[in-house]
């Protein structure tokens, strides 16, 4: 199809044309007027006691401390299923969850492998306002510790040896998130030009092809 064709059939079809317009112009201020969202990431590590021989808990790493952060995981998050990615940077933001929060285990195996080689748990929260993401993340800084303790005393550690937990840092940055929106509104457009005139196009053809079709028919008539 030339230029011209086309533009002879978007006047054609004008109906469609509004259409989409008014479509994409109602979309793109949807997409603009969507409110921003706050995130934030903490990392709880969990600390060995300290002896004589390993005075610095930030060094000692062992898999009892992964195994062990990875049952509190558990038991804050529930027993729903771990959603497993390709990299653990993964967030939720990314995701497209803007209500929310997750608490797991770093799995550093890919997608189809397991690894999980460090006693850091990856809080990930999500919320409408920095202030509830804020409470959010004591809270669920305060059930971790909770339930670390509780864990403990269930298997009668003594508490001089006792598994720490702290957050780091101690005050996460609160992210606003709302992205960039002259140019989501620029793709918003782009896209439903696109849209509207592929469904000029396709108009176009069938009715080129039904004008094609009775030329044909009266031809044959004609010849009988």
């Amino acid at each position: 199809m030339t230029f011209w064709e086309l533009t002879r059939a978007l006047l054609r079809f004008w109906v469609v044309l509004v259409l989409g317009a008014a479509i994409t112009a109602g979309a793109g201020l949807l997409v603009i007027r969507t409110p921003a969202v706050y995130y934030c990431r903490a990392e709880l590590v969990f600390l060995a006691p300290t002896s004589t021989l390993y005075p610095n808990a930030l060094r000692t790493q062992s898999e009892d401390l992964i195994d062990t952060a990875g049952v509190v995981a558990k038991r804050v998050s529930g027993p729903d299923k771990v959603t497993k990615f390709a990299s653990p940077d993964v967030t939720l933001v990314g995701m497209g969850i803007r209500d929310g929060w997750s608490l797991r285990l770093p799995d550093t195996g890919g997608q189809w492998a397991t690894n999980f080689a460090t006693q850091v748990l990856l809080l990930d929260i999500v919320g409408p306002t920095a202030e509830v993401v804020q409470k959010r993340q004591n809270q669920i800084t305060g059930r971790v510790s909770a339930e670390l303790d509780q864990l403990q005393r269930a298997a009668g550690v003594d508490p001089v040896n006792d598994i720490t937990m702290i957050p780091a840092p101690e005050s996460t940055t609160i992210h606003e998130m709302s992205g960039n929106r002259p140019r989501t509104a620029a793709m918003t457009a782009l896209l439903g030009m696109g849209v509207t005139t592929a469904v000029v196009v396709v108009l176009h053809r069938r009715r080129q092809q039904a004008v094609d079709r009775a030329a044909a028919e009266a031809m044959e008539t004609v010849g009988a």
